[in-house]
């Protein structure tokens, strides 16, 4: 059984392998104990560098907001101060607001019924059933007096 090298088992914790070798290395870990004892020292020993990172970056970040802040406070004069008046949304109650919809609706009514729209409308199907009945001849009667005017005006125009 070939043994591996703390640096292979870096890699390896770092997923810097290829599949081939990643497959190879978990079946050796799986049968050596040796190899997976290494293995788990340096996972915490890179849990232990992660740990320092965290609290290194978190220092850092600090310090940067730190600055910031104290930036933002030099350059930034206070807004000056405005006395806003604001008007309270009105709410009106449902029912109020329905009963004004209706007066809204009768007015409308009102105004359409003196101006005479609705009586023009109810006697617009009169003026068109009078228009069909004086209209209503034959339609066989129709062709024959088109074709009589055609034929007249055939006959016309050779004499001429």
């Amino acid at each position: 059984m070939m043994h591996h090298d703390e640096a292979y088992w870096r890699r390896y914790a770092e997923d810097t392998l290829t599949v081939e070798e990643r497959l190879e290395a978990e079946d050796h870990l799986a049968d050596c104990s040796s190899c997976l004892e290494l293995y788990m020292e340096l996972l915490v020993g890179v849990e232990e560098i992660e740990s320092l990172d965290s609290e290194a970056a978190e220092a850092v970040t600090g310090r940067i907001m730190a600055a910031i802040a104290a930036v933002e406070q030099v350059q930034t004069p206070p807004p000056p101060k405005v006395d806003i008046v604001r008007r309270s949304p009105v709410k009106r109650s449902s029912r109020k607001q329905t009963m004004i919809h209706y007066l809204i609706a009768v007015c409308v009514m009102l105004v359409l019924m003196s101006t005479g729209v609705f009586q023009r409308i109810a006697e617009q199907p009169q003026q068109w059933e009078e228009h069909q009945i004086n209209k209503k001849e034959s339609v066989s009667v129709s062709i024959m007096e088109r074709t009589a005017a055609v034929i007249e005006a055939m006959v016309e125009k050779p004499n001429k």
